[in-house]
């Protein structure tokens, strides 16, 4: 069966170690005849250099799904947005703690990035991204009336401390919230309902696709669902044993132009 969209993560799948597209993997995507859609838990803004440099033209997929984004328009037009419920980003702020060290905690709107101060893990973050957090002195209320939240980012280096964390946002049983590692120092949270495979399902029920017509590259936990709303699952050689069992290939790493590769082996 002939695939007629590509379904991309970008850190660790599209992005090498550095946060950057190989520029073989560049000049390749620009060419291909095939339609790409970014799928990232990145806001926009941090998706916006890899649109440009591939020339991109479609809906692109935010915060894991929590909005769906025309890239041509101006005001980047939503397509399709599910933030978290304010009371729901209030329960999970002060459950987890932002003083506790050793653990970042930081929050996205569509337009911003805010923490309550820099430390190691949003230095980290900047690092990748190329930008900074808004530091702001207090954090959002169960009340608050701002631009709608889509994603709490949590960044910590100690493995331990991290699945502590997943229980205890787990502990508070909101059925309005998912915790989902994307690596082994990120764990992201999301609207419940803001999955891959559910931004994959609107996409390609909106352009008449089928299942067997997709394809989809990815390394990470929260990549699982995406592989499963596809027909050719593509796992990376850097993904976990875990992730690679949901994959029908394994392509090479991040580091070695594994979407090329994949693309050119497996689908083509």
């Amino acid at each position: 069966m002939m695939i007629r969209h590509i379904f991309l993560d970008m850190d660790n799948t599209l992005l090498d170690s550095h946060g950057e597209i190989k520029e073989k993997t560049a000049v390749f995507l620009r060419k291909i005849q095939i339609p790409v859609t970014l799928v990232s838990a990145r806001a926009p803004l941090e998706m916006d250099f890899a649109i440009r440099k591939l020339k991109l033209t479609g809906s692109q997929v935010s915060f894991n799904g929590g909005l769906i984004f025309d890239p041509n328009s101006e005001g980047k037009d939503s397509v399709f947005a599910m933030p978290l419920e304010y009371t729901d980003v209030y329960a999970v702020l002060n459950k987890i703690g932002v003083n506790q060290p050793g653990i970042s905690i930081s929050w996205y709107t569509r337009t911003g990035w805010y923490a309550t101060k820099n430390d190691k893990g949003t230095q980290f973050e900047s690092n990748l991204t190329g930008f900074q957090p808004t530091i702001l002195k207090t954090l959002p209320t169960n009340s608050s009336k701002g631009d709608p939240i889509y994603k709490i980012m949590i960044i910590c280096f100690a493995e331990d401390k991290m699945q502590e964390t997943e229980q205890k946002v787990n502990e508070l049983g909101l059925n309005g919230v998912c915790a989902r590692f994307s690596g082994k120092t990120y764990l992201e949270i999301t609207n419940a309902n803001s999955i891959k495979s559910n931004a994959i399902a609107y996409i390609q029920s909106s352009r008449g696709l089928r299942r067997d017509e997709l394809a989809a590259f990815g390394d990470g936990q929260n990549d699982i669902e995406m592989f499963k709303a596809v027909g050719t699952p593509i796992a990376m050689r850097n993904a976990s044993a875990a992730v690679k069992k949901h994959a029908k290939f394994v392509t090479s790493s991040n580091d070695q132009d594994g979407v090329m590769y994949g693309i050119k082996n497996y689908l083509l």
